[in-house]
């Protein structure tokens, strides 16, 4: 696996992955690694690629690796992933939309060694022609040891081109799953752990962490401010810019050839122009409408 590239809208980074350990949290990025752009189609997964994606030979006994077990494994994470619910919310709270990503999962170990997923068709915009987007290769979040370490690696590159995040500690617990059991002393020691925090500084040069206190009695803890150094124009924004043109494309007549990365034949075929025209006319709506709903 080698410059695997896992990107979605901001949006999802709303979406808490409670209860996931962090193999779990592997295959939910590899699964949206493969959905990547490939709109609301049916996606096809071989296991050896799946298990290629998340390391998973590496990280599993060899008793784990027969066919029965992967799929068992993979039944079970499904039935656990179909009860992932997303909320998005308008800053008043006036407005909010709760969904589930994935609605089917389809998995056959009998004859082709798969699993297939779709995108909820309402939804399609989180993973297909982005424009705030997070973006991150897949094997660097498969280095992070921890659960807090994942959920802090994806949020950090949300703001890779910056360098600079500030949350709120209400916001904070709620996007990590934090227990509101936790003292501060449990921040520290459990989402702050050295393992996560070793893992954080090798993957952003310069990553540094700062509380930020309020003036009321005690100072209490009222947010974090991390910064590191900011990433240069790179391979994401290069692909944005691939499916800008590719999107223009379709608004237009003009049949000069497209971005190398694309089949020229699927776009210069009137035919299937017409049926994808189609197509986007009658799922247009309620997922267009959510675009740009919610503060980005």
């Amino acid at each position: 696996m080698s410059n695997e590239i896992v990107q979605f809208h901001n949006d999802f980074n709303t979406v808490p992955l409670r209860g996931f350990n962090e193999r779990e949290k592997r295959i939910i990025m590899a699964l949206l690694h493969q959905v990547k752009n490939k709109d609301i189609e049916v996606v096809q997964i071989d296991f050896q690629t799946l298990r290629s994606l998340t390391g998973w030979d590496n990280t599993s006994a060899k008793s784990e690796n027969s066919t029965q077990k992967f799929v068992t494994y993979l039944e079970k994470l499904s039935k656990k992933i179909m009860t992932l619910q997303g909320t998005l919310r308008s800053d008043n709270g006036l407005r909010v939309v709760t969904f589930n990503l994935f609605p089917t999962f389809i998995i056959d170990g009998e004859k082709t060694n798969t699993l297939q997923v779709r995108i909820n068709s309402d939804f399609k915009y989180l993973t297909n022609l982005f424009d705030m987007f997070t973006a991150f290769e897949l094997e660097d979040y498969n280095h992070m040891k921890t659960s807090y370490g994942q959920e802090l690696y994806r949020l950090l590159k949300q703001y890779r081109t910056t360098g600079f995040y500030r949350v709120k500690i209400e916001e904070f617990r709620h996007l990590l799953s934090v227990p509101t059991s936790y003292s501060n002393a449990e921040m520290d020691r459990k989402v702050f752990s050295k393992t996560t925090v070793t893992d954080l500084t090798n993957a952003f040069p310069n990553f540094k962490i700062k509380q930020e206190r309020g003036t009321g009695r005690g100072r209490p803890i009222i947010g974090y401010t991390f910064t590191f150094d900011k990433e240069k124009n790179n391979q994401y924004e290069i692909d944005r810019k691939k499916e800008e043109q590719i999107a223009q494309f379709w608004k237009s007549d003009d049949l000069e050839l497209m971005p190398s990365a694309v089949a020229q034949t699927e776009y210069q075929n009137s035919e299937l122009r017409k049926q994808k025209e189609e197509t986007d006319k009658h799922s247009a709506g309620f997922s267009d409408l959510l675009k740009g709903w919610f503060k980005k």
